[in-house]
């Protein structure tokens, strides 16, 4: 499905629905540098509709945030899917786009130290590796 935009007072709403995967990725692009050259100074984006996303629409995002921020404008982050919630969240985007964190699925709060009791450390972590 194309990308939707509506001017809403001064305010330009883009909204994405379907899939924003590496296989729409060459499509949507376009669409949003074209919505782009509307003058309104905020963009509020509504991807409540995106039921898949990867790196590649991820990038988009990014490519529409840096466009945005270097002619002056603002981005908003309207209604996210829950797939574009986590991917932001894996990502650790959401502070960038300011959108709500999401809790890890599986994650309890019973304080333990998430030993599971076979001996193993769980294996090393992002921040050994780079030690």
């Amino acid at each position: 499905m194309p990308l939707k935009y509506t001017v809403q007072e001064d305010k330009l709403q883009l909204t994405l629905r379907g899939s924003l995967t590496i296989f729409q990725a060459a499509e949507r692009k376009p669409e949003l540098l074209h919505a782009l050259t509307q003058a309104q100074r905020v963009v509020v984006l509504d991807t409540s509709g995106v039921d898949e996303i990867d790196t590649a629409g991820i990038q988009l995002l990014l490519l529409l945030r840096r466009e945005l921020d270097a002619s002056g404008r603002h981005l908003e982050l309207g209604p996210c899917s829950p797939a574009v919630l986590a991917a932001l969240d894996l990502l650790q985007l959401h502070e960038r786009f300011h959108a709500p964190a999401v809790e890890s699925i599986g994650d309890d709060d019973d304080g333990d130290d998430g030993d599971d009791g076979n001996g193993s450390d769980g294996g090393e972590s992002l921040a050994e590796e780079g030690a």
